[in-house]
């Protein structure tokens, strides 16, 4: 499969339209109706469609390399509730290998002290089958992703595997998501003595 995507991704003249859909289709998690992706992505946006027409016509192309996943649901009428209508969904496969590696296609940069953006790589297209390349058949999907965060995570921050990991585990202890550790007292005096350790070397926590 992952073959297959790589020879068609060959074929992009503009590689920033496939690998935005991919992109969009990531951070919106389950199935997103396709008006709502026409909506999102088309020209009224300043997105990159031009027309609905090549919007579906890729993720067709995705639908039969199972990049995608198609759904048709009917749902009532907004105009008459008498009436159905057939609305058709897409969601990434998750089975997919290059699911893994679609955020790797982004560089991330500050664009305020709390605020962070996001933008597409030169030839993403080509970046994204490299990353998914280098992955192996019995390397667990959620291993795997959480490797290619992590990695991004550092190259971000300019920090090492370790620090990385600690990063992750306060924003985690911060919404919630986990109990954060209790220090003993040793562990806040070395603390207190080592005082704000991100200054000397110019790096940031991550907020």
């Amino acid at each position: 499969m992952l073959d297959e995507f790589a020879r068609y991704c060959a074929l992009q003249r503009d590689q920033s339209m496939l690998a935005s859909l991919l992109v969009y289709l990531k951070r919106k998690g389950g199935f997103v109706q396709l008006n709502l992706i026409w909506r999102e992505l088309g020209p009224k946006s300043g997105g990159p469609f031009w027309n609905q027409t090549t919007l579906v016509n890729k993720l067709d192309k995705l639908e039969r390399l199972g990049v995608v996943i198609k759904e048709r649901r009917i749902l009532p009428s907004a105009r008459a509730e008498a009436k159905k209508k057939t609305n058709t969904f897409y969601r990434l496969n998750p089975a997919t290998p290059i699911y893994p590696y679609i955020f790797g296609m982004l560089l991330i940069y500050k664009q305020e002290p709390d605020k962070y953006s996001s933008e597409l790589v030169e030839k993403p297209l080509d970046h994204l089958c490299r990353l998914a390349g280098r992955s192996t058949d019995n390397d667990p999907l959620v291993g795997r992703e959480l490797a290619v965060a992590m990695e991004l995570i550092g190259e971000v921050f300019s920090v090492g595997e370790d620090e990385v990991k600690r990063m992750i585990m306060e924003r985690m202890a911060r919404r919630g998501i986990i109990k954060g550790r209790k220090m003993n007292p040793s562990e806040n005096s070395k603390k207190d003595s080592d005082g704000d350790n991100m200054k000397p070397n110019g790096r940031e926590r991550a907020n």
